[in-house]
């Protein structure tokens, strides 16, 4: 038996209707519960650099970015049930995040 394919409301892919709450893919809910988080792992590691830059010891600024990533991590673990679907959404969230670092923003 096949299921109906419905759109993401965020992304527009076509999507299981199993996978669809309030409209949204269950990647664009990753996506959306993890902003916060994504935001602050990129604030702490641009620190991360620019005191590295200096001389300074970014150990505690890594083991702080560590512990982001692991909120990341049972964030995921929330939405997602299946535990490998979950580790692979964590590294393409964790790439975003760490892209994210790179990006321009304008205030």
């Amino acid at each position: 038996m096949t299921s109906l394919v419905i759109f993401c409301r965020s992304c527009g892919r076509e999507v299981p209707s199993g996978e669809v709450r309030d409209g949204l893919c269950l990647e664009c809910r990753v996506t959306t519960a993890l902003a916060d988080l994504r935001e602050e792992h990129r604030r702490l590691w641009l620190k991360r650099e620019r005191y590295g830059h200096r001389g300074a010891n970014v150990a505690s600024i890594g083991r702080q970015i560590a512990r982001v990533e692991d909120r990341m991590a049972e964030r995921i673990r929330e939405v997602v049930l299946d535990d490998d679907r979950a580790a692979e959404l964590l590294g393409k969230e964790l790439e975003r995040a760490r892209h994210s670092r790179y990006e321009i923003r304008r205030q």
